[in-house]
């Protein structure tokens, strides 16, 4: 297992992979089943997969996929462990808090095999990461990282699976720009609405979607089944009733421009618990910033958080936007990235801070 700055890439083949003992031993159940065999292993020895996301729904992704045999796992993910992750999260445990989730992940997936390459990316998610790998894994569960990854895998002809689960709600479907894109799901350049930390996920929904999402990735490329390419299956968790939708691309259909947002607008963010540990830490100086009005910041703020006006010069020190729910943190970060000054947002703002019972003063 390694940590990179990103994948090298790596020459197309669609000739099986010579099959070793461990191998055979791992893949013995995949190989007993009516479409299994050795050729199917051998695909499965030869594909090179890339997962955006190590979270809720990445961690049965990777879990499924490092026990399937695949030659190389590139797993990208910018955020550490939190507390509140490790409900749904199932590749990490307490011991994990405050390691990049990146690498727990790749750590789990190298002690299952030790055969599969398994390289630790932990950035936000870029264009380049694409090449090499024959399919990309979409679990980062963003509209606005999900947007370049439809991009990326288009200029490269690479198929992805994307899934989402909010609340009650899941999605999954195989996009590939030659059949069926992203855009032809989600024509308008929208932002990110909602987020587990203030509407909550039913942890159990993120193993369902994630599962799913892992069995299409050995769909595309050992034929195990048949992929949901122009179909997006949905569930709802309240009754757990699934629903399949055609999704076609239409006479008018085009790739939207993407003047705004774009994937350098996918901000990072940090959990309520882990900003009150840091808050708490007398050695990390962090600078917390609430962009409310004046009578959202009366009814409680932040403990040391200022407005706006009141942040002092650029000294190098994090900072982290806060708002009510989000988007306003999002909007006033992305202007301070523009002038050059890095910044996070709380994720799910204020309501999910006091919702995990946090204080404020």
């Amino acid at each position: 297992m390694t940590t990179t700055d990103g994948p090298a890439p790596m020459p197309d083949s669609e000739t099986p992979a010579p099959l070793t003992p461990g191998r055979r031993r791992l893949g013995s159940r995949t190989a007993a089943l009516d479409a299994g065999g050795d050729r199917t292993l051998g695909r499965l020895a030869a594909a090179r997969v890339l997962v955006v996301g190590a979270g809720g729904l990445g961690a049965p992704v990777v879990a499924y996929l490092a026990g399937s045999g695949i030659a190389r796992l590139t797993i990208v993910d910018p955020d550490v462990v939190d507390p509140s992750n490790l409900a749904r999260q199932t590749l990490f445990t307490a011991a994990d808090v405050g390691r990049p989730k990146a690498q727990v992940a790749a750590e789990r997936a190298a002690a299952v095999d030790p055969e599969c390459r398994v390289d630790a990316v932990v950035e936000r998610f870029h264009a380049g990461f694409v090449a090499g790998h024959d399919v990309v894994v979409d679990a980062a569960d963003s509209l606005l990282v999900t947007r370049a990854v439809s991009d990326a895998c288009a200029a490269e002809h690479v198929p992805f699976v994307w899934g989402s689960a909010l609340g009650y709600d899941g999605q999954v479907t195989v996009f590939d720009d030659r059949v069926v894109d992203f855009h032809d799901l989600h024509p308008d350049v929208q932002p990110d609405e909602g987020s587990c930390a203030l509407d909550g996920v039913l942890p159990a929904l993120c193993g369902a979607v994630g599962s799913v999402m892992a069995a299409q990735v050995t769909a595309l490329v050992a034929g195990l089944g048949e992929p949901l390419l122009g179909r997006v299956l949905s569930v709802d968790a309240r009754r757990w009733h699934w629903t399949e939708s055609p999704l076609r691309r239409g006479p008018a259909s085009h790739r939207p421009a993407l003047d705004a947002p774009s994937e350098d607008a996918v901000l990072p963010r940090i959990a309520p618990s882990a900003l009150a540990a840091r808050i708490a830490d007398p050695a990390d100086d962090v600078l917390v910033v609430d962009v409310r009005t004046p009578e959202e910041r009366a009814q409680g703020v932040v403990s040391g958080a200022v407005p706006p006006e009141d942040l002092p010069a650029d000294d190098g020190r994090d900072v982290v936007v806060v708002c009510a729910r989000g988007p306003r943190a999002v909007a006033w970060a992305t202007a301070a990235i523009a002038f050059g000054r890095s910044a996070v947002v709380l994720d799910g703002g204020m309501q999910a801070w006091e919702r995990e019972g946090l204080p404020t003063i």
